[in-house]
This record gives C-alpha cells, structure tokens and sequence, in this order.
C-alpha cells in the first residue's frame, strides 16, 4: 500500500485543483451510505461529511449541504423503481433523482466556488501522489451553519458558547472506498483543525448514516442536536434527515 501525505491548500491552489477534487468527490459517493462496515474506535467512514450554508443550492451531504452523504451519483441512468407487485414507484424514482442531482458533478462544483470564497477557508488535501481524499470547512455564522435551525431548539451550553463568535464549519470530508479504513479520514480532520479558530467545530452529518455518527464519535465529536429540513421541498426531494455533531476546540 503506498503511502498517503498530507497538504495544505492555499485557496488559489483549491481553486486550481477544483476539476480533480470534483473527480474524486463523485468517486466517493457512488457508494450509499451504510454500506460499509461501521468503523471501529481509531477507523474511518469514507464520504461522511457535508454542509449547505445559507444561500448555498441545494446539495447532497447536506450540512448546510453539509455532511451527509446520500445516494451517489453513479451507476448509469436513473432505474425504475417497482413496488412489491410490479408497480412503478415515482416517488422513490424521483427521491433517487434528486439524490444524484445533490451529488452531481455540477452541484458539487456550485457549492465549492461558494465555499472557497468563505472567510479562513481550509483545505487539506491526502495523496499517494494520486488524490484519494480532502477535506475542507470555513469559519461562519452559527445561523448559516445550523439553518434553518433545531428541531428542539440549540442546547444551551451551545448557544452560549456561539452566540457573539462563529464557528468552524467542516463542509466536505471524503476519502475513495479503496483507501477507507487507513484513518485517512482522521488524519485529514485532525489536521484542517489545527488552524481552526472559534469556539466550536461543527459537521452535519445525514441521520441514516450509522457509520458517519460512529466516526465522529470516535473521534470526539458530540451530537449536538437534529436540524429542520434545509428547505420547503416536496417529501420526494427532500434530504436526508441531518443532525449537526460538534468538538469545543477551546479558542
């Protein structure tokens, strides 16, 4: 196995490198989420971790479009789905396709030109020197992040703790399905939080997805509460249920 180096990103190289970050982004979510083995204490989850701040489009991984992965966007054209006695199921055909509309190419790109721009934008980038993971956040405003907000309101050790400061949004995390397992992923969060300021890191990560809350737990993350539908949409293209997870990063 050759081994992975990690580097920095200025956001001009970022910017440079959207086209093959773009690439390895569609690779790492042709797999659905659960489909792995849940990862043990020091393990990774591949894509797990997605955001959609405000004013953002509407994608997949859905912290504020996020940290949710969802279905991928591979696969060939979009299959019919049949109901149990060989009806066909336009609901769950139009879920799969608003699902690989949040993980296309072009969505992915969108969000990214969005999230570069932000303020103290991060990225590190993991290679062999073939890319084989990233990830990437930036500091904002609790309201953006959290949008439209909690189901239950935000716990109030959080609210105070972000109420006058921003927090550091983790927006992307992934690593291909060949290099999962590596702790990988653990080493690209580790590392994009060295130079994260703010009180708090935070992550939305998809309610489905046992092996994403698994890997933020273990790697000291605490769920901090589940969030309200991103958007008024038809129940068919609606994301994923998203909870947000949070680490104190004590700055």
């Amino acid at each position: 196995m050759a081994e992975v180096f990690l580097r920095r990103l200025t956001r001009w190289q970022a910017e440079q490198q959207r086209e093959a970050i773009a690439d390895l982004y569609l690779m790492a979510y042709r797999e659905p989420p659960g489909a792995a083995p849940p990862p043990g204490p020091a393990a990774d989850a591949g894509a797990v971790a997605h955001a959609t701040p405000v004013g953002a489009p509407s994608a997949g991984a859905g912290l504020p479009d996020a940290v949710v992965p969802g279905p991928g966007p591979a696969g060939g054209g979009l299959a019919e789905t049949v109901r149990p006695g060989g009806a066909w199921d336009r609901e769950a055909a139009e879920r799969a396709r608003a699902g690989a509309a949040r993980h296309g190419r072009r969505a992915f790109l969108d969000r990214f030109a969005e999230h570069v721009g932000q303020p103290e934008f991060g990225m590190i980038i993991a290679s062999t020197p073939t890319l084989v993971g990233f990830a990437y956040g930036f500091q904002a405003d609790r309201a953006r992040v959290w949008h439209p907000g909690f189901q239950t309101g935000i716990p109030p050790e959080i609210d105070e703790l972000t109420y006058s400061r921003t927090v550091f949004s983790l927006a992307e995390l992934c690593v291909l399905p060949a290099h999962r397992r590596q702790r990988i992923t653990t080493r690209l969060v580790d590392q994009l939080l060295t130079r994260a300021t703010g009180p708090l890191a935070t992550a939305t990560v998809d309610a489905t997805n046992p092996p994403a809350q698994h890997a933020f737990a273990s790697w000291g993350w605490s769920r901090t509460g589940a969030l309200l539908p991103a958007a008024s949409l038809p129940d068919a293209a609606r994301e994923p249920e998203r909870e947000a997870w949070s680490r104190r990063l004590g700055r």
